[in-house]
């Protein structure tokens, strides 16, 4: 499962989003592969507007904070650079998309940011190198 910048709270999957993960008698939802997400400091509506609507940035911006599993941490890679296996091989991987999505000279001024620019050849390459590794 990806989701691109995710405007949720930064602790969402610790207090929010609990029963997607298994905990004690819980078995949790039924997700066979990682639950990938993508932030970008250059996302301005789950960065600015959030601290200021909820006192904290968002995952959007700054990347999932408190979850109730181990957390991997990578890059958006370029199209020509393979994902390696071990790093998408996680219960939760946080992918830093800053270097790509940083919105389009239009939007530059636009109040959200980044927050919508995920449609680049980069987000496919990273949706289609899980769905390699879901064979």
């Amino acid at each position: 499962m990806v989701i691109f910048q995710i405007a949720a709270p930064r602790n969402a999957f610790a207090h929010l989003f609990q029963s997607l993960f298994p905990s004690g008698a819980k078995s949790g939802a039924q997700l066979r592969g990682p639950l990938v997400l993508t932030y970008s400091r250059w996302d301005r509506a789950t960065g600015f507007w959030h601290l200021r609507a909820e006192g904290s940035s968002g995952i959007g911006h700054s990347g999932a904070g408190v979850v109730p599993v181990p957390q991997f941490h990578t890059q958006l890679l370029p199209m020509h650079e393979p994902y390696q296996l071990s790093a998408l091989g996680h219960r939760l991987v946080s992918v830093d998309a800053s270097t790509r999505f940083r919105g389009s000279a239009r939007t530059r001024l636009a109040p959200a940011g980044a927050h919508s620019d995920f449609d680049h050849p980069e987000s496919a390459h990273l949706l289609l190198s899980l769905a390699a590794r879901s064979r």
